[in-house]
């Protein structure tokens, strides 16, 4: 599990550093064309730190998905080691055939998911991307500041 989760900050941690610094650049330099309450560098600030924790968020909850299927396969391999192990020392052939049957079954299971997780993730990835290029791309007035992102 440590090792899963090295695995996990090795791969969210630079990617949060340059969407920070990207972040930080983007707000910093347009925030007179930005709608803000109040203090323009209070909310800019504000707008950026939840920005970047709603990033941070559904980033590590993919990878996360991610490690924990790769840790449950290794849980799979070990479970076939010890079948395996059953299978040499085990004469009934019953028996091996149900646990053969009840592992096969577990490893179905835990493939749909998992298929199913990528389907989705790509469905609503894909869809909020389109929402984001019609909804920025409907008006004629597009920018770098309102477009950029896309870009």
């Amino acid at each position: 599990m440590q090792r899963s989760l090295k695995i996990l900050v090795f791969f969210v941690l630079p990617c949060f550093a340059l969407e920070a610094a990207y972040k930080i650049w983007w707000y910093s330099s347009g925030a007179s064309q930005i709608p803000f309450l109040g203090n323009v560098y209070l909310s800019d600030a504000i707008a950026c730190i939840l920005e970047l924790s709603s990033w941070l968020y559904r980033t590590s909850i993919f990878f996360l998905v991610c490690v924990l299927f790769r840790l449950i396969c290794y849980l799979q391999i070990l479970r076939l080691q010890d079948f395996a192990q059953v299978f040499q020392e085990e004469s009934d052939v019953g028996s091996v055939l149900k646990e053969h049957l009840r592992i096969r079954r577990h490893l179905r299971v835990i493939s749909h998911r998992y298929r199913a997780f990528i389907l989705s993730a790509l469905m609503i990835i894909t869809a909020s991307q389109f929402a984001s290029l019609f909804s920025t791309t409907l008006s004629h007035d597009v920018s770098i500041f309102r477009a950029g992102e896309l870009a």
